[in-house]
């Protein structure tokens, strides 16, 4: 079985860097990216199974992202970081064609095991 690929697309390097060295520490393969045309580049270079976005990168709206990547892979499964929980923001990510949304601060545990379940249902979709 192939190794699983994540991009993580945020605003700083301290938060791309914690992501990665946890992701690969659980057994995935990492690209990051610090804004929006690095990310995009390394889509059109790369397969990758998995995006997490941040909901703001450089001044563009992590839903703007979404959208541009959305033109180039309509399938890829998409993870948003956001601070707030509320119905609001579950609604607009849903609607912007994310996954999932995971909340500030980041809950490892459980951003890994709904990163897994995600990976999963997609995976049987497309296997």
């Amino acid at each position: 079985m192939s190794i699983t690929r994540i991009l993580i697309v945020a605003d700083t390097r301290e938060t791309v860097d914690e992501l990665r060295d946890f992701f690969e520490e659980n057994g995935y393969e990492t690209e990051v990216a610090l804004n929006s045309k690095v990310a995009l580049a390394i889509l059109e270079e790369r397969r990758m199974d998995l995006v997490i976005i941040g909901f703001v990168v450089q001044d563009i709206s992590g839903i703007e992202i979404l959208k541009n990547l959305r033109a180039m892979d309509p399938f890829i499964p998409v993870v948003l970081i956001q601070g707030d929980d509320t119905k609001r923001i579950k609604a607009l990510v849903k609607k912007a064609g994310a996954q999932e949304h995971i909340p500030e601060p980041i809950d490892k545990i459980s951003f890994l095991e709904t990163v897994k379940k995600i990976l999963a249902s997609h995976s049987s979709k497309v296997g």
